[in-house]
């Protein structure tokens, strides 16, 4: 008893109580720690992966915009050192970077395989090639007779394989501006197997003539009396005609039956090509008389001096067209020269001429009958090689037309793309000095007024007639850069980019197709998006306004204009108005996309020797670094076609169809080097691991925050538990106040009793 009464009394009085305040205190600290870790550490990791995020933004923006302000980074151990040095030492620069964009592929390829001899695989990409299939027609007999053309593929000799050829274009005249770059451009081509050159591009193959097409394009009416003009004026010389013989023919068709004295004799003096008759003023002469005939509006034409009725005319203009066909029906079984053909095989509307000639390689076939309109060599200039000198010619001579109102498809100024901002970087804003596109519909863009000076200046605003009131503004990418996402880091898709066509000029829609990974290294991938040109890019970039038939007729007679698709099918466009009226068509490889409601109008079903094309070797499409926007992989294709002119109103070639038939299709592709891929699959990689210190934080935020809630429930049981006991230490006060005095005593005596 005594022991127990000790330790009573060193008890402290209502220590049990304060202990559990204490410990609901210490609790109540430790929520608000957690709970305030929690915040802070949540905080934290949003803000480090902001910060992070902003700082590889401008590492990314360093690499992938041009400044034209100076750069530290291009700091060197000589003054040189960033023009001349590793590319991956200076990527940051400025400098390098402008430097390296008025440096032509094969110069950046010199420089990267004199910095890395031994690593030139990883580091050195050789550039653009651009590869080549031509069509050869077998039959040209049988099209100049009407029949189907039948046509073959044609490559290099020894495998059947593409002509390659390196694109080597180089900048000059370049200014780097606040946001953009402004530039002219000239091109230079190498064939990339120079020991079997002469087998590959020195064969002939037979093809259309697209200088006769060009002559008729620019005649009158686009009818072929040019071919009359040159060869009819040559017979009356050749074939000795006599002023007989001519009035024979001129009385023989029986459209007039009056004629003056000697007629023959003022024919042969105004359309014989002899020394001692018209001689080179003939072939004018002779132009003049069927830019009459076709012209309803006159009534007479001046033939040596003397008037002559319009019947009379009529009669004279298709004596020379006797006389035309006399000579060239005199080769017989004799080639015609330049054309290599005999005349059965519609020498003059084909050509055989060697696959060099053709692409622009070498100086081009001759033909002396578009010779007459345009004296030079005729090619495709499809790998035609400039200078700068030629270009800046071409600039000023463009840009002295297009004062004048005169159509002109050639460059007017300098191009200009976005080169320093995110928005639309690597977009072409201005393309040979145009900012609109206005080739394809000049008169309704740019009228002149009463006094031939032009109504519109070239940078609008155009009138409704001009595309159907919405000219086509010059954008899309050049081909190696696109818009980064870098916004945008992890979600969404860019649905569509937009590629600016040298070819077409104008912008082309390619729609995304799927996500893949490309190989960076042997351990590395970079993750890339590819977008491919199908139908509803190609119904984009068609110019079809004003297409119905009211419209049509509408536009013959010169009351409004229509848009130079409206009469091609789906996925085929009609780019003679830029090519200065050569009939190209441009389509897909083997008419790849294109429709047709009635199949017997649809081109493949109009040749011989074309199968319906399936298959990644006819698709167009672009491998894009999403974050970057860098291009890594092109594969540019299409192809150009020739459709022959067709009138009621020809005077030689009457017989073949008008049908499109394939000259040749190209594949252009330029891929990413390995070390480029190497530093995009870092870059990924650096983005993706923004998340590892956002996550670490908002993971020991969590963790805080769950054991907040665990101390947070532990007080709750606390309190809980104190109430109750409060409770009933209050219902046992209540119970004892409530029992009577005499009753208490009671119990205590009998509680007594047992006791004793």
């Amino acid at each position: 008893m005594g022991s127990d009464d000790e330790t009573t009394g060193l008890t402290w009085p209502g220590a049990t109580r304060v202990g559990v305040r204490n410990a609901t205190i210490l609790k109540a600290v430790i929520l608000v720690a957690f709970v305030v870790l929690s915040i802070v550490l949540s905080t934290a990791g949003i803000y480090l992966r902001s910060w992070q995020l902003q700082f590889k933004i401008q590492e990314l923006k360093d690499y992938i915009l041009i400044s034209n302000q100076p750069d530290s980074t291009c700091a060197g151990d000589t003054d040189q050192e960033w023009a001349l040095g590793p590319i991956e030492e200076f990527r940051g620069c400025e400098a390098r970077q402008r430097e390296d964009f008025t440096r032509s592929d094969k110069e950046i390829y010199d420089q990267c395989v004199s910095t890395h001899p031994y690593q030139r695989d990883n580091y050195c990409q050789r550039g653009k090639e651009v590869r080549f299939f031509l069509f050869n027609v077998t039959n040209p007999e049988d099209v100049v007779e009407g029949l189907t053309p039948r046509i073959e593929e044609v490559g290099r000799k020894i495998d059947g394989g593409p002509l390659i050829f390196y694109e080597d274009c180089k900048t000059f005249d370049t200014e780097f501006r606040a946001v953009d770059a402004e530039f002219s451009e000239y091109c230079y081509y190498t064939y990339k197997y120079p020991s079997t050159e002469e087998d590959d591009l020195g064969r002939k193959i037979v093809t259309p003539n697209a200088g006769l097409q060009e002559a008729i394009g620019n005649s009158y009416g686009q009818v072929d009396y040019i071919i009359v003009v040159v060869w009819g004026t040559l017979g009356l010389d050749r074939l000795n005609a006599t002023t007989t013989t001519v009035e024979d023919y001129m009385r023989g068709q029986l459209l007039s039956f009056s004629w003056p004295n000697n007629f023959g004799a003022d024919f042969l003096a105004e359309y014989s090509g002899a020394a001692s008759q018209a001689g080179v003023k003939a072939p004018d002469n002779a132009r003049g008389l069927f830019e009459m005939v076709l012209d309803s509006r006159q009534d007479y034409c001046l033939v040596n001096t003397r008037q002559y009725d319009r019947n009379q005319c009529t009669s004279m203009a298709n004596t020379l067209v006797i006389y035309s066909k006399l000579y060239y029906e005199s080769f017989q079984t004799y080639k015609v020269e330049p054309y290599d053909l005999t005349y059965k095989q519609g020498a003059g509307l084909f050509v055989n001429a060697k696959i060099g000639d053709l692409l622009g390689y070498y100086a081009g076939h001759d033909d002396p009958i578009s010779a007459y309109m345009f004296p030079r060599k005729v090619s495709w200039k499809a790998v035609r090689s400039k200078t700068q000198v030629e270009v800046t010619a071409n600039i000023r001579a463009g840009y002295a037309d297009s004062q004048n109102g005169i159509l002109n498809a050639g460059p007017l100024g300098r191009s200009a793309i976005v080169s320093n901002t995110i928005e639309d970087l690597g977009s072409y804003t201005k393309y040979r000095g145009r900012t609109y596109i206005t080739e394809f519909d000049w008169q309704g863009c740019r009228p002149t007024g009463a006094d031939g000076q032009v109504v519109v200046p070239a940078d609008g605003p155009y009138p409704p007639q001009c595309n159907g009131g919405s000219p086509i503004k010059v954008r899309g990418s050049r081909g190696h850069q696109v818009k980064p996402q870098v916004w945008s880091l992890q979600p969404g898709v860019e649905e569509e980019v937009e590629i600016f066509s040298t070819t077409l000029m104008r912008p082309v829609t390619f729609s995304f197709i799927e996500d893949f990974e490309l190989e960076a290294s042997n351990n590395d991938v970079v993750s890339v998006r590819r977008y491919e040109l199908n139908e509803n890019g190609l119904g984009k970039a068609r110019i079809g306004f004003n297409c119905g038939t009211t419209f049509k007729n509408m536009a013959e007679s010169g009351v409004l204009n229509r848009g130079s698709d409206c009469d091609e099918l789906e996925g085929m466009f009609d780019l003679s108005s830029a090519y200065n009226y050569i009939p190209y068509v441009w389509s897909l490889p083997h008419f790849y996309l294109v429709t047709s409601q009635d199949s017997t109008q649809h081109p493949r079903n109009n040749l011989i020797g074309f199968v319906t094309p399936t298959g990644p070797r006819y698709k167009t499409q672009v491998v894009v670094d999403r974050e970057s926007g860098r291009v890594l992989q092109s594969m540019i294709k299409e192809q150009i076609s020739l459709r022959f002119y067709k009138d009621s109103r020809s005077f030689f070639f009457t017989k073949h169809k008008a049908v499109a038939i394939p000259l040749y299709w190209r594949f252009d592709t330029k891929n990413a080097t390995v070390a480029e891929r190497q530093l995009l699959s870092q870059m990924q990689n650096e983005f993706r691991g923004l998340n590892s210190g956002f996550i670490a934080c908002v993971s020991l935020a969590g963790a805080f925050l769950m054991a907040a809630l665990f101390v947070g429930m532990l007080l709750y049981r606390d309190n809980a538990l104190h109430t109750v006991a409060e409770k009933r230490k209050k219902i046992q006060a209540e119970l004892s106040a409530a029992i009577p005095p005499d009753a208490e005593e009671d119990r205590e005596a009998a509680a007594d009793g047992e006791f004793m």
